[in-house]
């Protein structure tokens, strides 16, 4: 009895597959080359750009040197631009201050003048009215010695008037009393020369 093999269909489609994807010697050999001529290009170029990685170190080396250059030089222009600035500003300060300086004397002599003004008025205007004061006081202390003066004289009127009527109520009183002295004087001379025997009818004192 005989073993009869049957490859299996994957298997046999493996193989034509192997058999498509196949390398020859050939082809071996030019991945090969290829394959160094690679590593043969990326040698070369790495050494071209170490080479060239030092040259442009080299450059900003340089570069940097000019800029230092240039930003000492550039300092330098501005460090004079700022001091001829400062000394600008200075001269326009002083100038400034002077011309503040004129005006403000200016103003202060106008002010000066303009107060001298108004304390002349001012006097003036308190003359006037300290005069047209005293005028008023004088006036009213005329008047109040007027016043004072009638009032005065009134009062003087009126004790003259009644001192007259005391010295007429006292003469009147005297010429009283000495008429009764008299009276009483002739009743005593009558008594006696009744007494007498006289009748005293024609005797008067």
């Amino acid at each position: 009895m005989s073993v009869t093999y049957t490859v299996p269909n994957f298997m046999t489609s493996l193989a034509k597959l192997a058999k498509e994807n196949m390398v020859t010697n050939k082809e071996v050999k030019a991945k090969k080359a290829a394959k160094i001529q690679r590593i043969k290009d990326i040698q070369r170029n790495r050494t071209i750009a170490t080479k060239m990685d030092k040259e442009l170190t080299k450059l900003e080396q340089i570069a940097d040197k000019e800029e230092a250059k240039q930003a000492k030089v550039l300092a330098k222009e501005e460090a004079n631009q700022a001091k001829e600035e400062a000394k600008q500003a200075k001269v326009l300060a002083k100038q400034s201050a002077k011309e503040e300086a004129k005006q403000a004397k200016a103003l202060a002599k106008e002010e000066a003048k303009q107060a001298k003004l108004e304390a002349k008025q001012s006097a003036k205007e308190e003359a006037k009215q300290a005069k047209a004061l005293a005028k008023e006081e004088a006036k009213e202390e005329a008047k109040q010695a007027k016043e004072e003066a009638k009032q005065a004289k009134e009062e003087a009127k009126e004790e003259a008037k009644e001192e007259a009527k005391q010295a007429k109520l006292e003469a009147k009183r005297q010429a009283k009393t000495q008429e009764q002295q008299q009276y009483s004087r002739q009743d005593i001379i009558q008594t006696i020369c009744e007494k007498l025997g006289h009748g005293g009818g024609g005797i008067f004192l």
